[in-house]
């Protein structure tokens, strides 16, 4: 019975033992066929390879353009504090100053294929603008970056200048004030100088009383050694008296130079000392509001848009490469698919079963 061959139905399709389909190729039988379809595979392989060289030739050399933006900061308390958080700023930039800027341009001219994208380098306060875009279209990337970067100082500007107006304004009461405490320090100096030229007027008058003082008991004592009458009791009694009121001007005189001026000074060289400790404190108020106005810093471009040293994106060489593998495998396969296609024409058995 093992003669009979094997009758077996399928879809009311009656095949005689095996078909040629189910038949297995062996290694060998795969390289008759490439070799006897390799012009299939060459023809293939030369136009994908073809392909590839000529979207390599007429695809643009693109590059990476990227445009810093540093945030402006203010002095608040002491402390240097961004003019806007970075995300909030990112926010703005990709939602409203892009889309406002791409929209202008596009009014002019042609501004499809122009793209430009924002991002925060991790750890960092500085915005990053980037497009990618061929050289030939440098400038006009270059003036894109400069439109965003005028619309975020735009924003911040009236920020900067209400602070720094309200710093100056500080500014100036401290200058007014430093200088009120000169001209102060000054009138102090002046009284003080007063009551040297006082306390001399002073001795120059204690002077002349002693001088008084003691001719007037010189002329006393001689009038006394002469014989008496109520003429002469008269004059002693006048000479006394004299004397008598001089001593007490001597005495006020005398302090008035001795307590009364020395007191004056030492209050005078109290609110002297004082003065100028309201200086210094004065002058260092003023250095730091001055230091804190000079360490504003305005939101800027840190540098002109950059053009990256290196072309972006697929090589031309790996563009080639690839296609040509491409169109080798393609074509390969194309040879398979010829080789089985000519394979069911010839076989009979399987050209009756389509």
């Amino acid at each position: 019975m093992s003669g009979v061959p094997k009758v077996t139905e399928v879809n009311n399709i009656v095949t005689d033992g095996p078909s040629a389909c189910d038949e297995e190729l062996s290694l060998l039988d795969l390289v008759r066929i490439l070799l006897e379809q390799r012009r299939v595979v060459l023809a293939v392989f030369l136009i994908c390879t073809i392909l590839g060289v000529l979207f390599a030739l007429v695809k643009p050399t693109k590059y990476r353009y990227t445009t810093a933006i540093e945030i402006g900061t203010v002095m608040e308390d002491g402390k240097a504090m961004l003019i806007d958080r970075p995300e909030t700023l990112l926010a703005k930039i990709r939602e409203a100053y892009i889309p406002y800027v791409l929209g202008k341009i596009s009014k002019g001219k042609e501004a499809s294929g122009y793209k430009i994208d924002a991002r925060i380098p991790a750890g960092s306060e500085v915005i990053i603008l980037e497009s990618k875009a061929p050289q030939s279209e440098e400038e006009t990337v270059v003036n894109l970056h400069k439109l965003v970067v005028e619309q975020v100082k735009q924003n911040h500007q009236g920020v900067f200048d209400i602070i720094k107006k309200e710093m100056n304004v500080e500014l100036d009461k401290s200058r007014n004030k430093l200088s009120a405490l000169q001209d102060r320090h000054k009138i102090l100096l002046a009284d003080l100088k007063r009551l040297d030229q006082t306390a001399g007027l002073l001795n120059d008058q204690i002077d002349e009383l002693k001088a008084l003082v003691s001719d007037a008991i010189n002329y006393r004592k001689m009038a006394r050694s002469q014989t008496g009458d109520e003429t002469r009791a008269m004059t002693l009694l006048m000479i006394d008296n004299e004397i008598q009121q001089n001593n007490q001007r001597l005495a006020a005189l005398e302090e008035r130079l001795h307590i009364d001026i020395p007191r004056e000074k030492d209050s005078i060289n109290t609110l002297i000392s004082e003065n100028s400790r309201e200086q210094q404190e004065q002058t260092a108020e003023i250095a730091k509001i001055q230091a804190a106005v000079n360490n504003m810093r305005e939101t800027r471009m840190l540098m002109a848009p950059m053009r990256s040293v290196d072309p972006i994106g697929v090589g031309k060489a790996t563009i080639v490469l690839v296609t040509a593998i491409a169109g080798l495998l393609l074509g390969v396969m194309a040879a398979f698919s010829v080789a089985v296609i000519m394979r069911i024409k010839k076989d009979p058995r399987i050209r009756g079963q389509f």
